[in-house]
């Protein structure tokens, strides 16, 4: 089946509303049956749901679709139109990770989006504070293993900190730490709470390897709690060039960047 492409663009919200909508009542579609309903080709049916997951919506499995876990993406974190981007720094990010590597997660939708992207054959380990990543990996049927990292709750990032998270921290050690903090300058990284940013310190204390996975608008953003210098990063993976100071300040650390859509 061939459709025009235009028409596959007009119709692409439609599509995407009844995609959601029946998943709500059906929980699982093969891609040949949206395909067939809708009445255009697999490829587009494909794009629709790259889309969808990209913000958060669905999860593509073997042969179809699911709507996310308990839509909890969806909930913890409101789109802020960078949906697609951090889908990409995801992408890039979790080619990073070795088929069984023990990774730490950070909180946030970024880290959310890494924690989603990593393959389907996967057989390591993820530890993490996050709490929406905890639930994804609950529903997920992969042999990797979780470790959560619990405490007090801290509702504005759905992530557990305190004394009880970073004494499980200390206990652990990861391959990978993929960092992402609410703000970096040429000064280092910094948290939205000094809770927060003492969990992250631990975390960057258990790892080899400091990934630190970022869109363009934490580079503008300002918050209070510093995490650690820049120097303390094993790599940049973020979708935009950087601001000149910070790329400077990077390249002197000789701290590599990767930004997806350079």
């Amino acid at each position: 089946m061939t459709d025009d492409p235009d028409t596959r663009s007009e119709g692409a919200p439609e599509r995407r509303a009844w995609i959601t909508s029946t998943l709500r009542s059906a929980g699982f579609l093969a891609i040949a049956d949206i395909a067939r309903e809708l009445g255009v080709s697999v490829m587009t049916v494909r794009r629709d749901l790259h889309s969808l997951e990209a913000v958060g919506e669905v999860r593509l499995v073997h042969g179809g679709v699911t709507l996310t876990p308990s839509g909890m993406h969806g909930r913890a974190f409101l789109d802020d139109g960078n949906s697609a981007a951090r889908a990409r720094v995801a992408s890039r990010a979790a080619g990073l990770v070795g088929r069984s590597d023990t990774v730490a997660v950070d909180a946030g939708p970024t880290a959310y989006a890494v924690a989603m992207a990593l393959p389907g054959d996967f057989r390591g380990s993820v530890i993490t504070h996050s709490l929406p990543v905890l639930h994804l990996l609950d529903e997920r049927t992969p042999a990797a293993r979780t470790v959560a990292l619990g405490g007090e709750l801290l509702a504005d990032r759905h992530a557990f900190v305190g004394p009880t998270t970073e004494a499980a921290v200390d206990a652990l050690r990861a391959r990978t730490f993929f960092f992402s903090p609410a703000a970096v300058d040429v000064r280092g990284t910094y948290s939205r709470s000094p809770g927060e940013a003492s969990v992250q310190r631990r975390l960057i204390g258990i790892a080899d390897e400091v990934v630190l996975v970022v869109t363009h608008e934490v580079f503008a953003n300002s918050a209070p709690a510093c995490v650690a210098a820049l120097a303390g990063l094993t790599v940049v993976v973020t979708d935009r060039p950087l601001p000149r100071p910070v790329s400077a300040a990077l390249h002197r650390a000789h701290v590599p960047v990767h930004a997806v859509d350079a």
